[in-house]
């Protein structure tokens, strides 16, 4: 492999990767002084971000009980943290460099976590659920980059994740030296989002990482969040070719930490696959 992570990492660690709109709301995002107002302002100069922010604020997943039909009301309603994390889910999308079978799996599955580790993070308090949402639509960014950047090579990569059903760590690392997770977690540090999204994307395969160890309990708890997503779309298929039953679920550290048990996962899978078999529209 004739790229390293490091080069890999500074070639997309600049924030040019990102729309400018998404850039510049990010930065008022940080400024503590921002309103509502600057807010919808810089937004509302790209329509395609502003169009999935009101899809999304109007989708199954946020349960409002009136429509909202402008940026400053949904802001109003939603708060300025959920919304933070509305800005980065409709720029997602616009970091993919091209949209073939490969990237549909990739971006299916995405949106699949986003929406399971938000249903899995329900009543844990709102904080979790946006850092859960964004971490679990976010966590494979790594893959989408590496795609971008070296296709044939993630290609092979891909070839023996499917065909040979190899976890994606392991053939990472085995065809580059570095997986995903380190590449995914490079590029939003040097890109300064939150450190829990750094951590999100870094340690959501545990490999390496017991979650006793994390520490911090809202970091620990988002990546629990997004490791069950991950594997809870696993099991359903979503973004793969066929659904792996054979996943117990209620064994992964994951499930043992959050106080998932056996008898919560029927009902938990089904909801999965029903909010994102009918949401999943409000993130095109």
């Amino acid at each position: 492999m004739s790229i390293t992570k490091d080069d890999l990492i500074s070639k997309v660690g600049d924030l040019q990767a990102l729309p400018a709109v998404a850039r510049k709301a990010l930065d008022t995002l940080n400024d503590d002084n921002c309103s509502i107002d600057d807010l919808s302002t810089i937004i509302e100069k790209d329509q395609t971000i502003a169009a999935r922010i009101l899809k999304i604020s109007n989708s199954a997943l946020y349960g409002l009980r009136q429509e909202v039909n402008s940026l400053q009301h949904a802001m109003m309603i939603l708060g300025i943290k959920t919304i933070k994390s509305l800005v980065l889910t409709a720029t997602t999308r616009s970091i993919y460099k091209k949209f073939g079978i490969t990237e549909k799996m990739m971006w299916d599955h995405s949106v699949g976590a986003g929406i399971a580790s938000k249903i899995i993070a329900r009543n844990m308090g709102s904080e979790l659920e946006d850092v859960a949402f964004v971490g679990g639509l976010m966590h494979d960014l790594g893959k989408v980059i590496m795609n971008n950047e070296t296709p044939e090579d993630f290609s092979e990569v891909m070839m023996n994740i499917y065909n040979d059903n190899v976890e994606s760590i392991a053939a990472e690392q085995e065809h580059y030296g570095f997986d995903h997770t380190e590449i995914g977690s490079g590029v939003v540090g040097k890109w300064k989002f939150a450190p829990i999204l750094i951590h999100i994307l870094g340690k959501h395969h545990l490999h390496n990482c017991k979650l006793e160890d994390i520490g911090d309990d809202l970091r620990t708890k988002s990546v629990a969040c997004v490791n069950l997503a991950d594997n809870v779309c696993k099991v359903l298929g979503i973004g793969y070719r066929k659904p792996d039953d054979s996943i117990a679920l209620h064994e992964l550290p994951s499930a043992a930490y959050l106080g998932i048990g056996q008898d919560k996962f029927e009902n938990l899978l089904l909801t999965v696959s029903d909010t994102y078999s009918s949401e999943k529209s409000a993130f095109e």
